[in-house]
């Protein structure tokens, strides 16, 4: 609350502007009687929507004296001003408890705000009706005029001039290039406006053709461009009353002037909308939405503007990964081990310098990128990040627990050859030296190191998965995919594979990663996909299918090409009883390379599926180049379906997406009945997960199957 000095000084500013207002626009009325356009109740609602209830005085005050010089009773005045003050209190009470933001950013608000307008004000105009009868002996059709008339002038007041002065702040966050154009336009229309007033009669009847700026200023600044267009349409239309228009002229025109308004709010709202849907959806799709950091695509984005930089400059990338991080997730869950990674991500950003990018490049692997950055001060960052991260505790529940980062360093200049997979992959291999060192070490990638730890890591890789083909601890398992839409159930599993470690079954999830690190994918994937031929060449069942995962570097070998399309022939199989799964990720990055090779697979009758669809938001524009009969969404969309807002307009829209190119989708991760209602109100129409079926041994569909028989 302002001082009592201050408060009367500006108390007595606003009742002088708010009177100055209503007296010119009084003055500029063709009826002495009555004013139909009155800006001043717009603006008076707008302070006290705006600033407080406490500013009433000025409104009363300033109502009271255009009242009185109108009139020229007491009584009158006492009337129409009691009437005025009553109609913005009581609208500012309605708008307050349906809670409308004055900003007006929503379509339900300006809905709220609109409506309700029209009612109290329309109240008002009936309670001037009803006074005015006691006050004159006018017939009731002149009263319900004036009512009319009343009613209409203050509801296109405050529906106009009110936002003018509510979204007023909103300006500052206009782009200057847009400012600029609005400002411009804005001129044009009060030139026009001049025009229109200062001209014949016929410049007066085109003033609808001034709607097209209203609505380019909406699109370009929102309810404010509209509420400023809006504003100066009724100046104009106070020109024109000057110059002699009729009562009934200037009412029709001024409901086109509030038509206009509405309508640029509409569109300006909508349009706002849409644009913040899209700097929502390009957000996601350059970070990662666990941590809020940059997802692995812009970190590489980054990288590349980096290398494409031709200015000489070493640069230094930090490859880090979270030591026995499995841990926190065997122990407490995997809620838990994501709020590990957002709590490490904030850490890190602390102490990074201002120019560094931060991305997470996998489940608990980070890259950090410094720009114009040699060895000796990355390795002080290095050091850095040690002790931040050594520092802290992840406590989660009654337990409680230490944070430890391998570090893996390469510096990098501009050398031919140099690409943003060759430098992740140094840095990845100084990090997974680094961690066989022991915890919280960093090592800096060199040449010498190279071959000695690709020879080790390949040795070991190379004989387990050996041992593991060899001895049958490699082992093949199935979940089902149902219909929870009106299609028949496809009677489709997908496979799994497993690792026997001891008598606990491993996920491919656990072991995939290091051997995809070293080129060993596409041995395991001829051995899945040989496997599963020969299992549905001795099922018997020809309408049961097969989905299967294929790396994206083991689909772009032409020696793979050519034995996968050679599987169905030699099995004695249709090759429509396999499908072959790509990742999103993996299907966008080797487009080029994997687009003819799926065109092919596709032609032989190969079933082609689209992975994590919508993990990186690429796949929006590149879906119609993809031969795939189906999308599985990323299954964190599905996870976080009940408890994330953005995750159902995701699935809204990548179903929306794959329904246009006439793809079946299928949701992953289902874990409740809740899910499933909602994931079929949203189109989804196959559904997958632990709440459908659990995975369980691919043999143990033959032997459900001689059970029926």
């Amino acid at each position: 609350m302002p001082s009592i000095p201050r408060y009367s000084a500006t108390l007595v500013a606003l009742a002088t502007l708010l009177a100055g207002l209503g007296l010119l626009a009084d003055l500029a009325q063709p009826s002495a009687e009555l004013t139909i356009v009155y800006p001043a109740t717009g603006i008076a609602f707008a302070i006290l929507w705006r600033f407080g209830l406490r500013w009433w005085p000025a409104l009363f005050a300033a109502q009271f004296v255009v009242s009185l010089n109108a009139s020229r009773s007491i009584a009158i005045a006492g009337v129409t001003t009691l009437i005025e003050v009553l109609t913005c209190v009581i609208l500012l009470y309605v708008l307050q408890r349906m809670r409308v933001a004055p900003e007006l950013s929503r379509i339900r608000d300006l809905l709220q705000f609109a409506g309700w307008t029209l009612v109290v004000t329309g109240l008002a105009g009936a309670m001037i009706a009803v006074a005015e009868s006691f006050f004159t002996e006018r017939p009731p059709a002149v009263l319900a005029r004036d009512g009319i008339y009343w009613w209409a002038g203050d509801a296109i007041s405050i529906i106009v001039f009110t936002p003018l002065v509510t979204t007023w702040r909103t300006w500052r966050f206009l782009r200057a290039s847009r400012f600029r154009l609005v400002a411009g336009l804005l001129i044009v229309l009060l030139g026009l406006g001049l025009a229109i007033t200062f001209g014949g009669e016929e410049s007066k009847s085109v003033l609808f053709l001034l709607l097209p700026i209203v609505i380019v200023n909406a699109l370009l600044a929102g309810v404010a461009g509209a509420a400023t267009s809006g504003a100066l349409l009724t100046i104009t239309l106070l020109g024109i009353a000057m110059s002699g228009a009729t009562e009934l002229d200037l009412f029709i025109r001024l409901i086109f002037v509030a038509t206009a308004t509405l309508t640029g709010y509409v569109l300006g709202i909508v349009w706002t909308e849409r644009d913040e849907a899209g700097q929502q959806l390009d957000h996601l799709a350059r970070h990662d939405m666990l941590t809020g950091i940059f997802n692995r695509y812009e970190f590489e984005n980054r990288l590349r503007e980096v290398l494409a930089d031709e200015r000489p400059a070493v640069h230094a990338l930090l490859y880090l990964d979270l030591d026995q991080f499995k841990l926190v997730n065997d122990t407490c869950g995997h809620m838990a081990g994501d709020n590990m990674l957002k709590e490490v991500a904030q850490q890190l950003a602390l102490v990074l310098p201002a120019g560094a990018t931060l991305g997470r490049l996998g489940g608990d692997e980070f890259g950090c990128l410094l720009p114009r950055t040699d060895e000796a001060p990355a390795v002080e960052i290095a050091k850095r990040v040690h002790a931040a991260t050594t520092r802290y505790r992840f406590r989660y529940g009654q337990s409680e627990f230490g944070v430890t980062v391998s570090i893996g360093i390469t510096v990098f200049g501009n050398a031919p050859g140099d690409t943003s997979d060759s430098i992740l992959s140094r840095a990845d291999i100084a990090c997974y030296l680094a961690k066989e060192e022991g915890h919280s070490e960093t090592r800096v990638y060199r040449p010498a190191d190279e071959a000695m730890l690709t020879w080790h890591a390949a040795i070991h890789e190379v004989s387990q998965v050996e041992h593991a083909l060899a001895s049958g601890k490699l082992s093949l398992f199935c979940q089902q995919i149902v219909s929870i839409g009106k299609r028949p159930d496809p009677h489709l599993y997908e496979v799994l594979l497993r690792l026997d470690e001891g008598g606990r079954w491993q996920s491919a999830s656990e072991f995939l990663p290091l051997v995809q690190r070293f080129g060993l994918m596409e041995r395991i994937d001829r051995w899945v996909l040989e496997k599963t031929c020969e299992f549905l060449a001795t099922a018997g069942d020809p309408s049961l299918r097969l989905s299967i995962n294929i790396s994206g570097a083991t689909l772009n070998q032409p020696s793979f090409f050519e034995f996968a399309m050679s599987m169905p022939e030699r099995h004695g199989i249709d090759a429509s009883r396999i499908c072959l799964e790509v990742t999103e990720s993996v299907a966008i990055q080797r487009l080029r390379q994997g687009v003819e090779a799926m065109h092919k697979l596709r032609a032989r009758g190969f079933d082609i599926a689209l992975d994590d669809f919508g993990a990186g938001v690429a796949s929006f524009g590149y879906l119609h180049e993809l031969p795939v009969s189906m999308v599985k969404l990323d299954g964190r969309f599905v996870r976080d379906l009940r408890s994330d807002p953005a995750a159902e307009v995701i699935i809204d829209s990548l179903v929306r997406i794959a329904q246009i190119r006439g793809v079946a989708c299928v949701a992953e991760w289902v874990e409740s009945e809740e899910s499933i209602e909602q994931l079929r109100r949203l189109g989804v129409g196959y559904a997958q997960g632990y709440h459908i079926a659990m995975p369980k041994p691919l043999g143990s569909l033959l032997t459900a199957r001689e059970s029926v028989a």
